[in-house]
């Protein structure tokens, strides 16, 4: 790598972690990269038009028509923008998978603690209420899909503690399973992640024909 390149490099992995857009840029690309690998090689209509986008915004951001008109070397210098971008976003989104997996594994005790502390408040006094207790549970959405939900309970009196407690503890079960099964998909996930990471490099030669016509666009 020359010492301009390098130097670019490091000023644009500051501009990721201090710059919101730029940061979102990288996230998306990754996104993209990843639904490649997971369609085998290819993009759909749709999925193209958003890396289309994505390039324009990351173009905009970081001066790459001045880049173009500059090197005359357009898509390799761009490239390595691209790459640094796509790396940074599968970094981004293994950080937020860590963090995720650490929640779920922690979700059923952090449900039963909630139940037991809907239990307690039977011996509360009465100027204690209303108070409220908030969990977080693994649900599906409409489309089936594994998502984490967060309700709060408002607990009035003493006497509504036991209630709240037996309906939360009522669902532990079922919850646990699924629970069980979004840890599952997390984990695969991040096997995804990891090796979309290592054919970044294939997902950037694919995409060098869009690149080009982005920066044509540009100039």
């Amino acid at each position: 790598m020359t010492k301009k390149k390098a130097a670019r490099t490091k000023k644009l992995k500051a501009e990721l972690s201090r710059e919101p857009e730029i940061g979102q840029v990288s996230r998306q690309l990754a996104a993209l990269a990843l639904a490649q690998i997971e369609q085998d090689g290819q993009l759909s209509v749709r999925q193209t038009e958003q890396l289309r986008r994505t390039f324009a915004k990351a173009g905009k951001a970081l001066g790459w028509n001045v880049m173009a008109v500059e090197t005359g070397t357009a898509v390799a210098d761009v490239s390595n923008d691209v790459m640094v971008m796509a790396q940074s976003g599968a970094d981004f989104m293994a950080a937020d998978l860590k963090e995720a997996l650490a929640a779920k594994r922690t979700e059923m005790a952090r449900i039963r603690k909630a139940a037991t502390a809907a239990r307690d408040l039977v011996d509360r006094k009465e100027d204690s209420f209303p108070t409220e207790i908030t969990y977080s549970y693994t649900a599906r959405d409409p489309s089936q899909a594994l998502i984490t939900k967060t309700e709060t309970v408002t607990v009035n009196a003493p006497e509504e503690a036991p209630v709240i407690a037996n309906t939360i503890e009522k669902n532990i079960t079922g919850r646990g399973k699924l629970n069980d099964l979004m840890i599952i998909d997390l984990e695969h996930k991040r096997g995804q992640l990891g090796a979309m990471s290592k054919k970044l490099p294939d997902f950037l030669t694919a995409s060098h024909g869009l690149l080009r016509e982005v920066i044509a666009n540009l100039q």
